[in-house]
């Protein structure tokens, strides 16, 4: 009787895990002609197509999709707005599913290309939409205008909707205003991109599933390899930043697939560093704002130049982690949750533009209606509350790079001194108008990027000349006179 229950058990044990295992396999194609060494993944193993343009793999049935990684070289299939280097697996009753890619050549040369980064757009109104529109508008004119058509991505950090009840309504309509941009925008999960009426983390990704399929993928331009991360991760009650074994181990995979050197770009919404941690303040770091297991992913970097693209903290700040990571965290499209010009750093509601050559990275934030010169704001004597005697400059996409230099009637002062503080603009909007904004609770945070200096003179005019960490000048000035 034992040697039979054993043997039944065995039974079952296999015909389970044969039910288990789906069957992925197809073939990509670019004219009808097959490409080879295309990487294919289930979201966990990677392979890579043979001089056919075909891949297989054997898969488990929880996998919700397969999906490739677009080469460099081809343009990105979109449909709707939205690219489509995926498909849902939905297996027959035999437990095979078959997808075919097809890709598109082209014939712009991507060495030289744009990415914009836009954080937190975050809308909570019809209204916000407005402003959406007028920046993806913007993006066309750039790219026509200032880069005469050069090829352009894009990538949107997370917290796409407010709240994600209002999902299946602004997910589309934030599409489709992005659409104006006529540039390919890619699309990672935020902690209100979630639905957290589930109790674990696995199926609280469906909303944004629904409509932007996976959550963590790869795609390349010229000579770079980005890479698009979920670091949400949800616990039934709270989030907190963290990156999943089996994520992970498939960016493992991806990279191995990635020379040593290359420039890599990783896309997510939780900032893996932080202002604390770059005073080594370890214990102040709170684990909704960074990305716990943050060294995991370092691990993974080692060789390669990597730079991390995150939201998430509404405000703009740029770590260097290392020779060879550095992380721009950005400031939010929708400033202080809309309800002022400015988020809660006083930086103006924007997203960031990079200008790519081959593997170099050079780039500026962008104020929604100004342009790129405009790149710090500069305040009068008596409005800082730290340092109400001083002219104060707050640069909002400053780094240790940077030189910050002030001049007083022509005559060099000097480099004027870092602080930490409350931006002006936002701090004094929050005193005035903030029992009237749609969320009344929020206000206005330190930040680390201001500077002051302290002119001779109360009649002297003061010019501030910043030199960005790649070359680039900017300048303004105040004549004191005026605000006397």
């Amino acid at each position: 009787m034992k040697e039979l229950v054993v043997t039944l058990a065995t039974a079952i044990a296999l015909t389970s895990s044969a039910a288990d295992v789906v069957k992925l396999s197809g073939i990509v194609t670019s004219g009808g002609v097959p490409v080879e060494g295309v990487p294919v993944t289930d979201g966990r193993q990677v392979v890579v197509t043979d001089a056919r343009g075909r891949y297989e793999m054997k898969s488990s049935d929880d996998v919700n999709y397969v999906y490739l990684t677009i080469p460099s070289g081809y343009e990105v299939p979109m449909f709707n707005n939205v690219p489509t280097f995926y498909r849902e697996v939905i297996p027959d009753d035999r437990g095979r599913f078959r997808a075919d890619f097809t890709l598109e050549k082209s014939s712009r040369d991507m060495s030289r290309h744009l990415l914009f980064v836009m954080a937190d757009p975050q809308v909570y109104f019809d209204t916000n939409f407005s402003e959406v529109n007028k920046a993806a508008v913007e993006m066309k004119q750039l790219v026509d205008s200032a880069y005469n058509g050069m090829e352009a991505v894009g990538v949107i950090v997370g917290d796409i909707v407010g709240q994600i009840k209002d999902g299946d309504k602004y997910f589309p309509c934030f599409i489709d205003n992005m659409g104006e941009s006529k540039v390919p925008f890619f699309y990672v999960c935020g902690n209100h991109d979630i639905d957290m009426s589930q109790q674990v983390n696995e199926g609280s990704r469906h909303p944004f599933n629904k409509f932007f399929g996976p959550s963590w993928y790869s795609f390349n331009r010229g000579k770079v390899h980005y890479v698009v991360l979920d670091d949400i991760y949800w616990m039934g009650r709270y989030y907190a930043g963290y990156y999943p074994a089996a994520q992970l181990e498939w960016l493992k995979q991806d990279l191995s697939l990635v020379p040593k050197g290359s420039t890599v770009i990783i896309a997510q919404h939780i900032p893996c560093y932080s202002r604390a941690a770059r005073a080594k303040q370890w214990t102040k770091e709170d684990p909704k704002k960074i990305v716990s297991n943050r060294q995991a992913l370092f691990n993974l970097l080692k060789g390669y130049n990597a730079h991390i693209m995150s939201g998430h903290e509404h405000y703009n700040e740029n770590f260097i982690i290392s020779d060879s990571i550095y992380e721009h965290c950005h400031a939010p499209l929708s400033t202080l949750f809309w309800c002022a010009p400015w988020a809660m750093d006083g930086t103006p509601g924007g997203y960031a533009v990079y200008e790519i050559d081959g593997d170099k990275i050079d780039g500026y934030y962008k104020s929604v209606g100004r342009n790129r010169d405009y790149q710090f704001s500069l305040y009068p004597r008596g409005l800082s509350r730290e340092h109400p005697e001083a002219v104060v400059a707050n640069i909002w996409n400053y780094d240790p790079r940077w030189k910050v230099e002030w001049y007083e009637n022509g005559t060099l002062g000097g480099e004027m001194t870092q602080f930490t503080g409350y931006d002006p603009n936002i701090y004094n909007d929050v005193a005035t108008n903030g029992k009237n904004y749609a969320f009344p609770y929020i206000g206005s945070d330190l930040t680390e990027h201001l500077f002051y200096c302290l002119p001779s003179s109360l009649e002297s005019v003061i010019t501030v000349i910043v030199t960005d960490g790649n070359g680039h000048v900017y300048k303004q000035e105040i004549n004191q006179k005026e605000y006397k």
